[in-house]
């Protein structure tokens, strides 16, 4: 049987999260000592740690001294989402954490091809970096919110494994059809298939997530070897209100395995943890039915004039090509418009509603 270990820490001190990691190490069993290990955070744009966008820099600097402790070789990569990974690092605050611990970083900017057997229609896969290369991939996803897919955990963390706007195309192959995307992501987590997943849940975000949401206090560490048990426990104890696309894919391709919960001091709870405003409410109804609802009635993205500063990026990122700017603020083909929310996960001043 998987575990699932949950901790509580109410501050980013490392010492304290260290400790937390060390413990949840022993619990499973866990030892890399020794290895070359792969650390893979959300990185998902350049924005301050407060944010709660990304995974914090001082949770990671817990991690990464632990590793070093136990005599690992460490980098850490991702790819953000439309800007390099030199510059989410440098005002994210992570550059000098990684030159201190002296931590390559790693841009996944490679083209390595996969071949997947999996549960999409797909089998050919473009990765930015080869997770093979390392004795151990550490997925580090952020407790999130997702316009499209509800919450973007440990499984949906590995799609960053698809460099920079090679992500849009999926989204593209995939349109308005959030089970056929959320089968894509399990894919290629699969074939990622990192070594354990570590959340941060520390701070949150709800609301508009993934970028644009509001921080939420939560205290939440989560460990496991296998994601799709975090990712599990994580929507039991948030429910969202209707079944994560993922874990929905996941639990129907029998991917959730039985698991425990072993509770490090477990904290309650937030009161408030609002999901997007995008995402939208389940119908105890046929799945063609209930398909054919949600590209009917799935909010629309729109801009808002006072906040937007007509910087374009949302038109660079859109994947079906349904943005372009007018004069004041972007125009959007909502016929074109494919619901990814592409654009308001990638607006760097929060100006997309739904």
């Amino acid at each position: 049987m998987e575990k699932v270990i949950a901790g509580r820490s109410d501050s980013y001190d490392p010492r304290e999260i260290k400790g937390l990691l060390e413990s949840g190490f022993k619990r499973i069993g866990l030892d890399i000592t020794g290895r070359s290990v792969l650390v893979k955070p959300n990185l998902l744009a350049s924005k301050a740690p407060d944010r709660a966008a990304t995974t914090h820099p001082d949770f990671l600097r817990a991690l990464i001294e632990l590793l070093i402790d136990h005599s690992c070789m460490v980098c850490l990569g991702d790819s953000p989402g439309y800007e390099s990974l030199d510059r989410v690092l440098r005002i994210g605050g992570y550059t000098g954490m990684l030159r201190e611990l002296g931590v390559r970083a790693v841009p996944f900017t490679r083209e390595v091809a996969k071949k997947g057997s999996g549960i999409s229609p797909y089998r050919d896969f473009v990765l930015g970096e080869d997770p093979d290369r390392y004795e151990a991939v550490i997925n580090v996803p952020k407790l999130k919110t997702h316009g499209m897919m509800g919450m973007t955990l440990g499984v949906k963390n590995t799609f960053g494994f698809i460099r920079g706007f090679a992500k849009g195309r999926w989204h593209l192959r995939a349109g308005r059809d959030r089970d056929l995307f959320a089968s894509i992501i399990v894919d290629i987590h699969r074939i990622v298939s990192p070594t354990l997943t570590i959340l941060d849940g520390i701070v949150g975000m709800c609301g508009d997530g993934p970028s644009n949401g509001d921080p939420v206090a939560c205290g939440l560490v989560a460990i496991s070897r296998d994601a799709f048990a975090l990712d599990a426990f994580i929507e039991d104890r948030f429910w969202p209100g209707a079944p994560l696309p993922v874990n929905e894919c996941a639990a129907r391709h029998g991917l959730v395995p039985p698991f425990e919960v072993i509770d490090l001091g477990l904290p309650p709870a937030p009161a408030h943890f609002t999901m997007p405003r995008a995402c939208d409410t389940d119908w105890n109804l046929p799945r063609p039915v209930k398909r054919l609802l949600r590209n009917v009635l799935t909010k629309k993205p729109k801009a808002d004039r006072d906040t937007c500063r007509l910087c374009g990026i949302c038109a660079e990122v859109c994947p079906a090509g349904a943005i372009r700017l007018g004069e004041g603020s972007p125009l959007f083909d909502h016929r074109a418009c494919i619901r990814c929310y592409c654009c308001q996960e990638m607006c760097p001043h929060g100006a997309i509603r739904t």
